[in-house]
């Protein structure tokens, strides 16, 4: 009579390795090795061509570098916001672009020009013709005293406030937006005062009795043009 094992059945700890194939039959593709790209094959960006400059109706200094592409486009904003165009032609000029932002055309033909210190501006004020020099003091003069004026006639309820459409033509007398705190949101506020670096000394407009505060320019809030105030 045959009798069964009662040792259990061991399978084999060895594993089986199948040759390095596809199912093609074809022996097994290597992975590619990425290498780094040569410095030739690295597309450069744009090189700065022209510097746009200038002052706004508050005085402060503005200016960016444009690529030679965008030259016409550069020229045509200069001419729609009162400021200079400078062709980038020698090693000043170019060291003074390499400091500054790069510049941002808009749909408006206006152009995104940011605020720079005024030691910057002087050097490339350097490059201005007389008649440039003496409109831009010209333009300055008549738009702080009319900012003057306005809120002259604002503060004795004469004229309503100004409601500005763009932060770098905030001007004393102004009706903006302001917070109290963040959870609270936005309330009228009226600029009272231009302080520096930017900052600007407000007043309630609906809570003149309430005490005056600071407030940067980056946190401060523009009212819709169309914006009749109530």
């Amino acid at each position: 009579m045959h009798t069964s094992s009662s040792a259990p059945f061991t399978a084999r700890s060895s594993k089986i390795s199948l040759p390095p194939v596809s199912i093609l039959g074809g022996a097994k593709p290597v992975a590619a090795v990425a290498y780094p790209k040569t410095k030739t094959e690295i597309a450069e960006g744009p090189t700065a061509k022209h510097i746009l400059v200038g002052l706004d109706d508050q005085g402060k200094p503005h200016a960016s570098w444009f690529g030679e592409e965008d030259g016409d486009a550069a020229a045509v904003a200069a001419d729609l916001m009162d400021m200079a165009i400078i062709d980038i032609a020698n090693e000043e000029l170019t060291a003074i672009a390499s400091k500054l932002p790069r510049g941002k055309l808009f749909e408006s033909g206006k152009a995104f020009v940011p605020f720079v210190k005024r030691t910057v501006y002087d050097q490339l004020a350097t490059y201005f013709d007389e008649e440039f020099v003496a409109s831009t003091a010209a333009r300055v003069e008549a738009a702080q005293a009319a900012a003057a004026e306005g809120y002259a006639k604002a503060s004795k309820g004469e004229v309503p406030p100004r409601q500005p459409e763009d932060w770098s033509k905030i001007l004393v007398g102004d009706l903006v937006l302001a917070e109290d705190a963040p959870s609270e949101g936005w309330f009228e506020a009226e600029v009272i005062e231009q302080a520096a670096n930017e900052q600007f000394r407000l007043k309630w407009r609906d809570w003149p009795d309430l005490p005056n505060f600071i407030r940067g320019i980056t946190d401060i809030a523009l009212l819709h043009p169309k914006h009749v105030a109530a």
